[in-house]
């Protein structure tokens, strides 16, 4: 297996609202950490809504929503979340999956079960976000969330 070497900045601050968001849901029982592609492209940004769908609406009870910048960049809430979660969930734009190598650099032991949100819907899309209406991504982010909540949340 090849992998490439990155180098990043440290900073010595956190996001309070992030680091909140952290310590409200690590106080309560562990939950399935949702994480997402965060991509430009619209198969990203269905994903991306799809997800925040399944976190922060139809299972908020069962799951809690994780920023990728903040796992990836800073071993603080967000990753915590990551490590105490009962499982994650990692929802992909496509076969490149991203969310899920980003999580595996800094946290090389985690088995996300990957979903590829492309997959969940009928059509393909453009790259760009631009030329989707917001009808259309809010069509298919519901699928997909809609069928991540049936086959792994709430079985």
């Amino acid at each position: 297996m090849e992998f490439e070497t990155i180098h990043i900045r440290k900073v010595d601050g956190t996001c309070g609202l992030c680091e909140e968001y952290s310590e409200k849901n690590s106080t309560t029982p562990a939950k399935i950490s949702i994480l997402s592609c965060e991509g430009a492209c619209a198969r990203g940004e269905v994903s991306r809504r799809a997800a925040n769908l399944v976190a922060h609406s139809l299972a908020r009870e069962e799951t809690v929503r994780i920023c990728l910048g903040g796992a990836f960049t800073k071993d603080a809430g967000q990753r915590n979340l990551v490590r105490r979660s009962t499982k994650c969930l990692s929802i992909e734009g496509c076969f490149v999956s991203c969310a899920t190598r980003m999580i595996q650099g800094v946290l090389p032991d985690l088995d996300p079960e990957v979903i590829f949100a492309d997959q969940l819907y009928e059509t393909s899309l453009p790259f760009g976000i631009d030329e989707v209406s917001d009808e259309i991504f809010n069509t298919y982010a519901s699928q997909v969330a809609e069928k991540v909540v049936a086959k792994y949340i709430k079985k």
